[in-house]
């Protein structure tokens, strides 16, 4: 078995019970590590109307053809659309198995 590619939750938990501790334990923390992204909440009229918070919240500016600028407020959370969820792992699972 090729354990770069775990494609499922049966994968990871073959891996876990068949594999040493040294290679599955990467393959489980990165789970954690990639479900938390700078995702796009909403365009901004002004770059005034935005939030900066520091690892919290960001504004990101982009630059059109004609120079001008348009905003759009970022927020860092949890992607819905991370590996963790789409294998259908929770945080908490994760977490006691690498406990």
């Amino acid at each position: 078995m090729d354990i770069r590619w775990l494609n499922t939750k049966f994968d990871y938990e073959y891996v876990r019970q068949n594999f040493p501790e040294e290679i599955w334990r990467v393959k489980y923390q990165a789970l954690l590590d990639d479900r938390m992204q700078w995702l796009m909440v909403g365009k901004l009229n002004q770059k005034a109307d935005g939030v900066d918070i520091a690892n919290q919240k960001k504004i990101v500016t982009s630059k059109r053809e004609d120079g001008s600028e348009e905003y759009y407020q970022y927020k860092y959370k949890e992607d819905p659309n991370c590996k963790l969820n789409r294998l259908g792992f929770s945080t908490t699972e994760v977490l006691s198995v690498l406990e």
